[in-house]
């Protein structure tokens, strides 16, 4: 049987589920009626014990048998999503009777843990009671017993007091958002402050995202329900209508279910232990969904139907209020959802979605089509050469650098981070399909960067960090190469530069032409003499100045520019508008070093007056230091900044509004 077509309908799945559980039951009931007289015989003297012994022994192995896939649930919460199986389905404790070492490694993923219930195991900082800022108001976190619950005053559409439980919980690798019950139904709304894990610190909620910051409200109620549960759990169902929130889903997480597809006929098959061993001795199974196996373009779909930007196809829209979304793993992506990109403008899908949020294309692409937004991997490798115009070896899929079960003996933390397979966090991501390149001379050669440096790093070139996302920059996944033409007509930083960010575009027009055949492109005297940096920071708009901001703090760069005339760069965004801006710019300053001391107290949440002290005090202490001479690419003269160039410069800054919704 094709593995493509490896999931049958859930119906049918019900029905062998239901079969196979009630001829289990029956044999329990037997084995345990065949004991009785066994234990009579062994009363009368008539039968050893080790003879019962054994008999024991086989019973117990019987229904070990036929209760391993039988999964544990929590107790139902009247006001929380249900954790509920479809008889399709039969839960993560099942898989790990067959296949512990992939539990093993799923269970240590952040792909588990990406939505918990709240509890004082799941919730990562430690308190009984919290009175945090939200903005000037007030939002109360305590534990009233082994139950957090959360008090604070709504604004938004739909304003008023909420003193709620927490029902769950979103994250544990940058952030955890906690969700509160709103009482109607199983209806889930966001707590307006979240707690971001690397710095230990509560911050507000919209603060997190590149939006205009008077956007301070957090989303209404019923976002979790019927958005974030999509990508956020294992076969989640919205069960929503007028009046009416009862959602379901299979597992809390994302689970193996969610990769593989509904077990239940792979459980029920493999209860044979002649079929399981003879299946696994072949290394294919047909009953179960292997993204490892499958071809390159459903593995692929298998992990875009949540690493994408996508939307489901109009005719399923009245099934998906109640049953969710159709697409199972080994299935056609595009047939049950329009993977977007720029041509899809007019997609009868969009119309609502563009209705409601004019900045949509905008948010989640560069003008080119080059999606901006991380999480959404495979809208990106979808357009890349090497997804499209390879062949059945040479194509590749998500699992050609990453891995979802971690390698025995491999790094636990490195692999849990980005869950990249062992060994591709160099090169070897690349050379496995471009083994031309593997040698260092040849490697020397190509990139024109000495071998084991930033700049002879593949993905630095190909891969470069212009997506956003998590107050960060993340690595783009269509891979391209260098291309000042691109970023002029885009406007999307180019390679070459986010690791030279002390060179002017005209440097990096000169070097690929030198050194690729690369033809230059017709640029103006300021795009020729000035760091493309410093123009992405003082007169580009705020998606542009956060990656900016992000790739100042980029160690890569750093070794590539050095970092002692960076200071008042980093210190012109200490009052940027958006709070993103602002929070990149903090962290990157504290890299360069020398700057805690001035930056005690400052607050990237404050207002513009309580943060422009601290642009004046960052260029002051960093002029007294300066001793790097002239560099007219960053504007600076013999004895410091060029403050005309930089002020003529600045008062271009593009203020419009930008919205990347996450």
């Amino acid at each position: 049987m094709d593995p493509r077509l490896a999931i049958a309908p859930r119906a049918l799945l019900r029905g062998s589920v239901r079969i196979t559980s009630l001829l289990w039951l029956a044999v329990i009931l037997g084995g345990v009626c065949a004991l009785l007289p066994l234990l009579r015989l062994w009363s009368d003297g008539r039968l050893t014990k080790l003879a019962v012994c054994a008999a024991v022994a086989v019973g117990v192995c019987a229904v070990a048998i036929c209760t391993w896939t039988t999964p544990t649930s929590a107790r139902p919460r009247p006001n929380a999503p249900l954790e509920a199986l479809e008889e399709a389905y039969v839960g993560s404790a099942t898989c790990k009777s067959c296949h512990p070492e992939e539990h093993s490694s799923w269970h240590s993923s952040f792909h588990r843990t990406m939505t918990q219930r709240a509890s004082r195991e799941t919730v990562v900082p430690q308190f009984e009671r919290l009175e945090l800022d939200w903005y000037g108001e007030q939002v109360v976190l305590e534990w009233r017993g082994d139950e957090l619950w959360t008090r604070f005053v709504r604004g938004g559409g739909q304003p008023g007091h909420v003193e709620r439980p927490i029902e769950q919980l979103t994250g544990s690798h940058h952030m955890q958002v906690f969700w509160y019950s709103t009482g109607a139904g199983r209806e889930l709304a966001p707590v307006p402050v979240c707690f971001k894990l690397e710095e230990q610190i509560w911050l507000p909620l919209t603060s997190v995202f590149v939006v205009p910051p008077e956007l301070r409200d957090p989303p209404e109620p019923g976002k979790w329900n019927q958005s974030c549960a999509m990508c956020h759990t294992t076969d989640p169902r919205p069960r929503m209508d007028i009046g009416r929130t009862d959602t379901h889903v299979g597992e809390l997480g994302i689970s193996c279910e969610a990769c593989h597809g509904p077990g239940g006929a792979h459980a029920a098959a493999n209860r044979n232990p002649l079929r399981r061993w003879r299946k696994r001795s072949e290394g294919r199974d047909e009953t179960i969904a292997n993204p490892g196996t499958m071809p390159p373009a459903r593995s692929a779909e298998a992990c875009g139907h949540c690493h994408s930007v996508r939307i489901l196809r109009e005719r399923h829209f009245d099934s998906w209020r109640e049953h969710g979304s159709p697409f199972l793993p080994g299935g056609d992506l595009q047939s049950t959802h329009l993977v977007i990109d720029r041509n899809d403008r007019d997609a009868p899908e969009l119309r609502q979605t563009l209705r409601r949020d004019p900045s949509f294309f905008a948010s989640s692409f560069w003008s080119d089509g080059e999606v901006r937004l991380s999480g959404r991997e495979f809208s990106g490798m979808r357009e890349s050469p090497c997804y499209q115009h390879g062949d059945t070896t040479m194509q590749i899929d998500c699992t050609s650098c990453h891995a979802m079960h971690r390698e025995e003996g491999a790094a636990d933390e490195a692999w849990r981070d980005d869950q990249l397979d062992d060994g591709m966090r160099g090169n070897v991501g690349c050379t496995q399909c471009h083994g031309d390149l593997a040698e260092e001379d040849a490697l020397r050669a190509h990139t024109r960067h000495t071998p084991g440096s930033s700049g002879s790093q593949c993905y630095n070139c190909h891969m470069s960090h212009t997506s956003i996302g998590l107050m960060k920059a993340s690595r783009s996944h269509a891979i391209t190469s260098p291309s000042v033409q691109s970023e002029l007509a885009t406007g999307r930083p180019n390679a070459c530069n986010q690791c030279h960010l002390d060179r002017s575009l005209g440097w990096t027009a000169d070097a690929l032409e030198e050194g690729w055949g690369v033809a230059k492109p017709e640029l103006d005297q300021e795009q020729r003499d000035v760091a493309a940096s410093v123009r992405w920071i003082l007169t580009g708009d705020a998606g542009l100045r956060m990656l900016a901001a992000w790739s100042y703090g980029w160690a890569d760069a750093q070794e590539a520019s050095g970092t002692e005339w960076m200071a008042p760069y980093l210190g012109r965004l200490l009052d940027d508008p958006y709070y993103v801006v602002r929070f990149n710019a903090a962290r990157s300053l504290g890299s360069v070093g020398g700057y805690g001391g001035v930056l005690k107290g400052y607050n990237h949440l404050g207002d513009a007056g309580q943060a422009a002290p601290f642009v004046d005090s960052v260029r002051a202490v960093w002029q007294a230091r300066y001793t790097g001479g002239a560099r007219s690419s960053v504007l600076m003269l013999p004895r410091g900044l060029d403050i005309n160039r930089f002020g003529q410069l600045y008062a271009r800054r593009d203020d419009r509004m930008v919205f990347i919704h996450e």
